[in-house]
């Protein structure tokens, strides 16, 4: 089997759309096993991140999974776990996924406070310095990890999975809303103060106190992805 080079242009889905077509055609099959990141940027001559994107998508739709220590592995093509349709949600759609996200987040957080392990908190901490050290890295990576360490900790692995399939769907989406957190010193300082204070709620097992945390946290991202949205609706009608 061979790889093909990926050009500059939307290289991440160029990176979905080899491996899905591999699987689909039999190259990996249900249980095999992908190449590593690092053996995958080689093949593709692409960059880590356009990597892990690409196999954060493919997690959400079921068509790969993650196992600890071991690597990535094939789950089987099914096309019902393959909503094409919903990879670039309009804002109506985009709105509704937030509201299951809120519902799903603010009940995922609370398990967590209850059944989160020491391993845990580490995984999060881990995750949260990478932010500070990046000062919010523009593809959301480690801000998606961090949401995705909590849903770990709440012991409840359905509710993660739905979690991984709303934030890989919704991801493209929000690519613009990330960039906007990038570029302003004073979001980046609030999302930072958030993600702690939902960090502390977790630590002191605090489950009231970690859902209005969480609730505070996604009602301020969902104010300014809506200012995201008006900001592009104004400048698409100037066209």
């Amino acid at each position: 089997m061979e790889f093909k080079r990926i050009s500059s242009q939307k290289i991440s889905e160029k990176v979905e759309e080899q491996i899905i077509k591999l699987i689909k055609e039999g190259s990996y099959k249900e249980g095999d096993k992908l190449p590593s990141v690092r053996e995958l940027c080689d093949f593709l001559d692409v960059g880590r991140s356009a990597v892990r994107d690409a196999l954060t998508t493919l997690k959400g739709r079921g068509l790969v999974e993650t196992r600890q220590g071991e690597g990535t592995f094939v789950t089987g093509f099914n096309p019902k776990r393959y909503f094409q349709h919903m990879l670039m949600p309009h804002q109506k759609e985009l709105e509704s996924l937030f509201q299951v996200r809120e519902i799903l987040e603010t009940s995922i957080v609370k398990l967590a406070a209850v059944n989160r392990k020491e391993q845990d908190l580490i995984a999060m901490r881990k995750t949260l310095n990478h932010m500070s050290e990046c000062h919010y890295d523009e593809s959301g990576y480690h801000d998606c990890e961090f949401h995705m360490a909590i849903a770990k900790a709440s012991g409840n692995s359905i509710l993660q999975e739905l979690l991984e399939s709303i934030s890989s769907t919704m991801a493209k989406s929000m690519a613009d809303f990330h960039c906007l957190i990038a570029s302003k010193p004073e979001l980046i300082h609030d999302i930072h103060h958030q993600h702690e204070l939902i960090m502390d709620m977790i630590v002191c097992e605090d489950a009231s106190g970690a859902n209005e945390a969480m609730l505070l946290h996604l009602s301020y991202v969902k104010k300014h992805m809506r200012k995201g949205f008006s900001i592009r609706s104004e400048f698409i009608e100037t066209i």
